[in-house]
């Protein structure tokens, strides 16, 4: 398909004598698991107030081998089919897809998988339907990157989408007014920790667009702490969810805050996003609205975070994975 392709544990799909040719990948259906309240003399239910929870969600891809790719080849060919076959039923799935230039991944169980027989022709054409279940529900980025975020303040985890206006901007090369004027139509920013991570170079003709970022919620983030904090409340605006952490200051030690394995411990390393050191689990909690995810605001795509610290004014830092729908 025009701008897509698939793979399953990094094994691509589509070959010289096979390919997708439909994916539901594309919007994989979403449902809402529900809470319903209602009261006497009330119409309808009581609205919860919380985020929506999804479940997990099924994705069908429809793959066609052909020529010698087929079954049922007098030369015993077939080879696409028995591919599809091995790479469908192994123990363990990534599905993986590539959107325009960007690559996503899910991990998927296999539900159903069967050759469709009244597309089949014997020796020449073997279309097959691939059923998955999507546990996690969202497409992931397969890199993690580290975001500096302000402290005692609402900052961004993930830029929201910009168009801008101007063709170029300018600046001088060196003294302001005593030195050559530069023109560039293009920004730059990192897209992890600054001057620790890959630099973005984006045109000022088609800005930062909808999605670039991501589009659904981050729900498994991990937070450094800085060194000395006592106490830490990190917020999403966005969905009134979050983190709470309370415990023993250190001075010589990050405090890592795992949100989606509800961990906490304490490490000198730097960048410890596994769990070692001192485990501070007990001092984890969460306000009325939920356990933390970053939803991206739905005006702008914008994820935020608002975040109170005692004990330090230094920056978080959030090992985060982009996700998508």
């Amino acid at each position: 398909m025009a701008g897509v392709d698939y793979a399953l544990n990094g094994v691509a799909l589509d070959s010289q004598y096979c390919r997708v040719t439909l994916g539901s990948t594309l919007f994989a259906g979403v449902s809402v698991s529900r809470s319903k309240v209602s009261a006497p003399f009330r119409h309808g239910t009581i609205p919860s107030g919380f985020a929506p929870s999804f479940e997990e969600r099924s994705v069908t891809l429809k793959v066609t081998a052909f020529r010698a790719g087929a079954l049922g080849r007098a030369d015993a060919a077939g080879l696409d089919s028995s591919r599809l076959a091995r790479l469908c039923t192994a123990p363990s799935l990534t599905l993986g897809r590539r959107v325009n230039g960007r690559r996503q991944q899910a991990v998927v169980e296999l539900a159903s998988l069967e050759a469709d027989d009244g597309g089949t022709v014997l020796d020449r054409l073997t279309p097959f339907t691939a059923v998955f279940a999507m546990p996690q529900v969202w497409w992931r980025d397969p890199v993690a990157y580290d975001r500096q975020v302000a402290a005692n303040t609402t900052d961004w985890l993930w830029p929201s989408a910009v168009q801008w206006r101007q063709e170029y901007w300018t600046r001088w090369s060196g003294a302001a007014n005593d030195s050559t004027s530069l023109m560039a139509d293009f920004v730059t920013m990192w897209i992890g920790e600054p001057n620790n991570s890959p630099s973005l170079l984006i045109p000022l003709s088609s800005g930062i667009p909808d999605g670039m970022f991501g589009d659904a919620p981050v729900t498994d983030p991990i937070i450094r702490l800085p060194k000395g904090v006592s106490s830490a409340s990190v917020t999403d605006p966005t969905s009134n969810t979050g983190v709470i952490w309370q415990g023993a200051a250190n001075a010589n030690a990050y405090t890592y805050v795992d949100v989606g394995n509800c961990l906490a411990w304490q490490s000198t390393a730097d960048h410890q996003w596994t769990q070692s050191g001192t485990d501070v689990t007990g001092g984890l909690d969460y306000p009325a609205g939920g356990l933390l995810q970053c939803w991206p605001n739905p005006v702008d795509n914008g994820y935020r975070l608002t975040s109170k610290l005692t004990g330090s004014a230094e920056p978080l830092l959030v090992h985060a994975r982009r996700a998508w729908w």
